[in-house]
């Protein structure tokens, strides 16, 4: 079961036209029946309920404040105090724990959050993928300011993408379709349409062009473009998902529940 808990980029966007789409930053939960993972604590990870039975990991694609702005809103709330392992592909457990601490801590924070609440582990990506006997996961190098990853999960022989936070280039595209193919449902950063794409050159960011034509060439079920521009309503995307979106292609919704 995949659930997307928060699908806007960059700033929540909480407003009357924004409810259809939905308005929180970044958070995908999968769960099978060993694990529950989770991609990124953007806002919606506020609404992450813990598994008391499954264990948890939370992976970071990277430390820019719409993927972390949640970690400390969330309630916590199990039977167990259970922790909770905390990975990022392209940064050790020692420079996470530390980005995450300054983030919690003063001046940006009023308690040290990350200390207090004591319901981390933070381990080294390598550990976290060897420790797994029944999932393959795997990450791939994406292009954006200050590094970010993007994973891919196989479970079952079903394989699910997370790729939001992208600029893509044509000399990505062999590598992104081999990282892809074969997929159940693949997650994109279509931030941008391609009309603004010049004007946004070095932000990090795709189109929404850039993903249908990137689905035409994966075998994937589902193509989910994501990261929603905070100032892109409901009004506007129901528009450009008339005109440009297809069937396998599909603009992703706060919590919607997709099978996996």
């Amino acid at each position: 079961m995949i659930i997307n808990h928060g699908v806007r980029g960059s700033t929540p966007n909480p407003s009357q036209n924004y409810l259809f789409f939905g308005g929180n930053t970044p958070c995908v939960e999968i769960k099978t029946q060993q694990y529950q993972l989770i991609f990124d604590c953007g806002s919606g990870f506020s609404k992450v309920n813990f598994s008391n039975d499954l264990e948890t990991i939370l992976f970071i694609s990277h430390f820019h404040h719409d993927h972390i702005q949640g970690l400390a809103f969330n309630n916590y709330d199990t039977n167990n105090g259970k922790k909770i392992t905390l990975t990022s592909a392209h940064s050790n457990k020692t420079d996470t724990f530390n980005n995450l601490n300054a983030y919690y801590s003063n001046p940006y924070f009023p308690v040290n959050f990350v200390e207090i609440i004591n319901r981390f582990e933070f381990l080294d990506f390598e550990q976290v993928v060897n420790n797994f006997k029944d999932l393959n996961i795997n990450s791939i190098d994406l292009n954006h300011p200050g590094n970010c990853s993007g994973y891919s999960i196989t479970s079952n022989k079903k394989k699910f993408c997370y790729l939001l936070d992208n600029e893509y280039e044509d000399v990505q595209e062999e590598k992104l379709i081999n990282f892809c193919d074969q997929s159940e449902t693949i997650i994109w950063d279509g931030m941008f349409l391609e009309s603004e794409l010049l004007d946004k050159k070095g932000w990090g960011h795709s189109s929404i062009e850039q993903g249908i034509s990137l689905a035409d060439k994966i075998h994937v079920k589902n193509f989910l473009i994501s990261h929603h521009s905070p100032s892109r309503d409901d009004k506007e995307l129901k528009k450009i998902e008339k005109k440009l979106l297809s069937k396998k292609v599909k603009f992703a919704s706060e919590n919607e529940v997709i099978e996996f």
